[in-house]
Formats: structure tokens, sequence, C-alpha cells
């Protein structure tokens, strides 16, 4: 055979070993006896390696016909398999002919003619190793053939790159690798396949991984999600690569949304739909290349929510606020305007459709708690005045809110719902009561008594002087209540209170709806046409501070421009500056002509605004406190001891759900509780604290 070379030689090779492998398994039976009972009894007394005759056999061949022929049978195979992979008509047999003697030349002590079932003379002495009887299989055959393959595939990895697109590259990887795992199965040992495809994937993929990943940025600027797919599906082969993909996807979302947000950041801010609708449609835009191009796979899915969660809460609107609790805000002022009467006139359908895409987005936002407080505030307006467009709609948004903060978040909603529930009751009760002291009454007279705990309401500081009008029902339902309900104290809240006041000084009937302060100044006019600034000022409320007088002089400048009331004509422009003395006189327009029969007075001024949002925020940083004093407290009861960062850290990891409170909060509050004596800090020990119960 030393003679022979190529296929000739390959083919003479396989012969002459089934052969020789015939003839050696007809011996072994000839020497059944022997292999059985006489080496058996041999092996208890010798420690040299005692074979059974099949194994003499193949020893013999090994170290005769393999030792004369090795090289020029492993050039042959490696000419076989290289002319495979270049698309040549090849013959696999013989390729696996020598793949097989190879293995069963990996002689061990328990080898026998059936291939690897152990002799009983010693089947005891090993535990059985994945490699054993594979030495010779890997070193002469193995071991050149992923030698030769790295070459092979590193050349052709560089030649094709040069000639062709990273697109075509990503589907001829994939077709490489088909193939590789196909010529495992038709003639390679089944122990190869995983270093086999290792090997092709460190040339083909890790080793061009800048150009891919190059061509993989131009995908992902440009969205393309097949493209994505494909390269998503070769890169996935190698995960010591797939980090700077992650972090890739996550600046790319995060990119976009900011890009988003910032083409007309002051009408976002202005408008909370634009604002909401912005975010929709990024995400809109961004989620099917996670679902899609990358199958959902969570890491990816990770990155995604990285990038939207910084995008929504540091962007142009944020930015423009100074603050980055603008963001929540805008989120509470979307669902306002989603869930208040007139918004877009959804149907049913399309506003849950809504309110559960607007959750969506609500769960990347980081001050929930700030969120929680403008949505209180915005949903008493609507229960107040009854502006909910659906009380379902109103449940559902609810129970939402519950799935994605908690139960302890919703709890005061909940309460608002059943105040307004428990006061529908209570007007029945109040209307059947006595009725025979209601039949004066020329007007409807409904009261909400709400918890003051549950609800952001400020009784104001001006003490309004209610008008003659309202003395008498309001005394007679002060009684009632105080006999229905002993101990309990009624706060009126005049802010917050609506009148509807009918007209009969014009020739078409209006009914303005009017705040308790202003109907307090409208009604002053039945007896008079012409009236003092004075004399209005001290009928609404005797002594005022300046701070009320400058509040209560905006809501006369609102009926001023309405040109219900006026200085001198109906047309001039008034401002809070002209009304500069107590004689000057306010006259009753009576050529009044609006354009509709009911006309809203009650728009909220500047002073107000100021002071809700100087109350929320003031609520805010003290239900922070708070929320942080009794996460301390709660982690501390239930270990007992704690050491400072461990506390700290464990703190942060409550407060997330809800805000993102910084170290220094939380250490300024251990040492307020270390005060009030609810942790003691350890004298021996000064970074070990101890609840004290």
């Amino acid at each position: 055979m030393q003679s022979r070379c190529g296929n000739d030689l390959l083919t003479q090779y396989c012969r002459k070993w089934e052969n020789f492998r015939f003839s050696a398994k007809v011996v072994h039976g000839f020497c059944i006896y022997l292999n059985e009972h006489f080496l058996r009894r041999k092996s208890e007394f010798r420690e040299q390696e005692i074979y059974p005759v099949y194994g003499v056999c193949l020893k013999e061949w090994r170290d005769g016909a393999v030792a004369a022929v090795q090289d020029q049978v492993l050039r042959a195979v490696a000419e076989v398999i290289t002319a495979d992979r270049n698309g040549d008509i090849t013959s696999s047999f013989m390729v696996r002919t020598v793949v097989d003697c190879l293995v069963d030349l990996g002689l061990t002590l328990d080898f026998s003619a059936q291939g690897g079932t152990p002799s009983p003379h010693n089947a005891k002495k090993k535990e059985k190793d994945p490699n054993q009887g594979l030495q010779v299989y890997q070193k002469y055959l193995e071991a050149p053939f992923l030698a030769d393959t790295r070459v092979y595939y590193d050349n052709e990895s560089r030649v094709f790159l040069a000639n062709n697109s990273v697109a075509n590259y990503v589907v001829k990887v994939q077709s490489r690798l088909k193939e590789e795992e196909d010529r495992c199965m038709k003639y390679l040992h089944a122990s190869t396949c995983n270093k086999l495809i290792k090997t092709v994937e460190d040339v083909m993929i890790t080793q061009q991984m800048v150009r891919l990943r190059a061509e993989f940025m131009i995908y992902l600027a440009g969205e393309k999600v097949e493209d994505l797919k494909a390269m998503y599906a070769l890169i996935s082969r190698v995960p010591q690569c797939m980090d700077e993909l992650y972090n890739a996807v996550q600046t790319h979302i995060r990119q976009k949304g900011l890009e988003a947000l910032a083409k007309n950041p002051t009408a976002m801010t202005e408008d909370p739909r634009l604002y909401l609708d912005a975010i929709l449609e990024v995400y809109d835009q961004c989620d099917p290349l996670i679902t899609e191009s990358f199958r959902g796979e969570k890491e990816f899915r990770t990155a995604f929510d990285k990038g939207f969660h910084e995008f929504v809460n540091d962007n142009a609107i944020t930015q423009l606020a100074k603050t980055s609790k603008k963001s929540s805000e805008q989120f509470a002022r979307y669902s306002d305007v989603m869930l208040k009467k007139g918004a877009k006139n959804l149907s049913e359908l399309d506003l849950e459709n809504t309110l559960t895409r607007f959750m969506i987005a609500f769960k990347y936002i980081d001050d929930k708690d700030v969120f929680q407080r403008y949505y209180q505030q915005c949903l008493c307006r609507r229960l107040i005045s009854s502006l909910s467009a659906s009380d379902d709609a109103e449940a559902s948004m609810i129970t939402k809110l519950k799935a994605v903060a908690g139960w302890e978040y919703v709890l005061k909603l909940q309460r608002m719902f059943q105040d307004i529930t428990l006061s529908t009751e209570m007007n029945n009760s109040f209307k059947s009561h006595d009725p025979s002291r209601r039949n004066d009454w020329k007007f409807e007279f409904h009261v909400q008594v709400l918890a003051s705990g549950a609800w952001p309401l400020n009784p104001g500081s001006m003490g309004l002087q209610p008008p003659v009008e309202l003395e008498r029902p309001l005394t007679v339902f002060n009684e009632f209540y105080t006999n229905k309900f002993s101990g309990r104290k009624l706060t009126w809240v005049y802010p917050n209170s609506r009148c509807e006041i009918a007209t009969n000084c014009y020739k078409v009937k209006h009914f303005f709806m009017a705040s308790a302060t202003q109907a307090a100044i409208i009604l002053q006019f039945n007896d008079r046409d012409i009236i003092t600034y004075g004399e209005i000022r001290d009928a609404v409320s005797g002594n005022m501070s300046p701070p009320d007088e400058s509040l209560f002089k905006q809501i006369l400048v609102l009926l001023l421009k309405s040109h219900l009331l006026m200085i001198n004509d109906e047309n001039e422009k008034v401002d809070e500056k002209d009304i500069t003395s107590n004689d000057l006189e306010i006259k009753l327009n009576l050529n009044f002509k609006p354009k509709t029969v009911r006309v809203n007075l009650n728009q909220q001024i500047r002073a107000e605004q100021k002071q809700n949002e100087d109350t929320a925020n003031k609520g805010i940083e003290d239900d922070r406190t708070a929320t942080i004093q009794a996460a301390i407290v709660r982690t501390m009861k239930m270990r007992k001891e704690m050491r400072h960062q461990a506390l700290i850290g464990e703190t942060l990891d409550q407060l997330s759900r809800l805000f993102k409170p910084n170290v220094a909060a939380v250490k300024k509050n251990i040492e307020t509780l270390i005060e009030k004596e609810y942790i003691k800090r350890s004298e021996e020990e000064r970074d070990l604290y101890t609840y004290v119960a």
C-alpha cells in the first residue's frame, strides 16, 4: 500500500482492514474460553495489561499496517474531505471506514470483539471515560482534521468577504455550519461534532466580529427586521459576542426615543397626548425588533427595557422642566384627558385599549409616586365635578395600576370611589330627612362628604362667607350630619365647590357654572347693578391677608374678562393691577351675550395652579420621607440587626418600585429614626443597627 496514494490508497486500505477485521473476529470466536476464563484468572495475579484475542489482533494492525501508511492514509482522507467541501463528488464510505478503524484501534483493557462490551476479567477496574478508546482516532485524524478546518475556513472567510456583502456572508456561514453538521453525521465520530462546529464558529464568526458588528449597527439603525433576524441567528451561536449587541440595542432604543421627544418639546409639554403618543410610537416601531428579529430573547428584552426606561425619564421635556418628575406628571395628565368626558368620545372598547397601551409606557417611569399624586388630584376633580367618561374605565385603570404597583398604591384611589358612593347614599338619606325644612329651598343642594386622608383637598385660608341663599342649607346639613355621626367634624372645602346660577336679567336665560367664591360675588348683583370692590370683598370674606386678597382679585378678574362684569366698558382689557382701590366700581353687564346657554366661568387661575403644584410637590416630599422611614422600620423589625450598607441596600431595593431615592436621603432618615428611638446604633460597632421593640 505504500506505493499507492489518494483514492487508490483508501480503497486498498479499507479492503484490507475489512478482511483483517473479519478474520480477527473469527479467531476471537475460536478463543472464547481463553477470553472468558483463562485470562480472567491470569489477571488476578498479574498487574500487566492483558488483552483479549481480538484486542491482540488490533494491536498488531496498529503497530504494523497503520504505522507504515499512516501519513499517506490521513493525507488521502484530508483530500477527500476538502473535495467534499469544495462540492466535488466523493465517497464518504471510505472516510467512514478509516474513522471506524481508528476508533477500534483505541485499545483498552475492557475492549472486546463486540465493539465496546467490557471483558469480564477487568470490567470493574476503571470508570467509563467519554474519551476512552478514542485516543488513536483523536491523535491521528481528529486533531489534524480540526487544524485543516481552521485553515480552510479562514481562507474562505477572507476571500468571500472581500468579494461579497456581509448579508451574503451570513447566509454562507449558516450554509457551511449545516454542511459540517451533516458531514459529522456521514463519516466522523460523534465526539468530533461539537469540536468541529466550535472551530467553524470561531473562524467564521468570532474572528469576523468586527465586520459583523458594523453591519449589525447598520441593520439596527435601519430597523431591518429580517436582516437582523438572520444576523442574530448567526451571532447567537457565540454567546461571548452577544454583550456588545445588547448594548447596541439599548443605545439604539434610547437614542430613537430621545430624537422622537426632541422634535417639539414645547408642544409635548402643553399637550400630554403628543408626549405619550410619541413614546408609544417608539415602542410600536422598536418592539418588533425584539419579538421578531431577536425572538423575544430575555437579554434583548432587558436591553430594550433599559433603553426605554432611560429616555422616558430623561428627555427634552424633563430637561425643559428641569426635573425628572415632569415625565410622571405628563403621564397623569394624559390619563386625565383620556378618562375625562369629551376627550375623544372613545367607545368603551377603544378607551380600554388606550388604557392598556398607556400601561405599557407607565411601567417605565421612575417616579411612580409623583404620578400617583398628580393622578389623585386629577381623579379628585373628575369625581367631584362628575367629569368621568366611564365608571368602568376608571375602575379598569385602578385595576391596571394595582397590577403594576401593588395594592397599597391604589388604596387611596379606591377609598375615593367609596366616598363618592357613600355620599350618594347620604344625600338620598338627607333628602328624605325632615322634608318640611326644605320646602322653602328653590334649588338643588348636593353634598359630598369626603375623607380628608384620601382626598387631596385644601379648604384654603381665605375664609369664604357663604351667600345668604346657602346659609340655611348648610346649617340644616350640619345638624343632620352631627346627629347621624357623633364625634365627626365637617370642614367645608369651598374652593372645590360648584354652583349653577340661572339668570333672569337677559332676553335668553343662561346658566353660569361657577365656583363658590364666584357665586358669592355674582349673587351680590341681585339687588344692585353697581357695587364697589371693597363692598364685594367684605361681603365675600371679612379679613383677607395680602396673598388671599391677591387670589380674590384673580377670581374677580376672571369674571371681568368673561365680560359678565365690567369696570368701564365690556371690551376693555382688565388685569389684576387695574383693581387699585376699594372705591372702584364694578358693574353688571346687562348686555352680556354669551354664545352658549350654559357658560363655564369656573376656570382655574394662576394662583390656584401654583398652589396646587406647591401642594403636590410638598406632598410628594412628605410622602417620600414617610415611605423611606416605613421601609427602614419594616426592614429592621424583620432583621432585628443589620449592617449600615445592608440596610441601605435593602431599603433602596424596596423603594425602587415607587421611586429612586438617593442614598443621602436614606442616611438622613436613618438618623431621624435613631433620634425617634425606633432603632439604635451599637456602641461597639458603629455601622451596626438594632431594632428597638
